[in-house]
């Protein structure tokens, strides 16, 4: 099944989308790091970075899925 855009979507293009939405996510959820200190801070550290791994491992499927041509192809 084929889906037509009306813009091109190259590997490059949709890298470029992905680095910009994680860099806006990871300073949006990083708030609460920094608006805490101590236990609370370590424990919001790690649950964002979580968060932050879990949401670049989506976003590299994507665009690796997109150079193959899987998607948008």
């Amino acid at each position: 099944m084929s889906v037509d855009l009306p813009v091109l979507v190259s590997p490059l293009s949709m890298g470029v989308m992905s680095l910009l939405a994680f860099l806006v996510s990871a300073v949006v959820l990083t708030i609460p790091v920094f608006a805490s200190r101590g236990r609370a801070q370590a424990i919001w550290a790690g649950i964002i970075g979580t968060l932050l791994l879990a949401e670049a491992a989506g976003l590299i499927t994507l665009v690796v899925l997109v150079d193959r041509g899987v998607l948008f192809g």
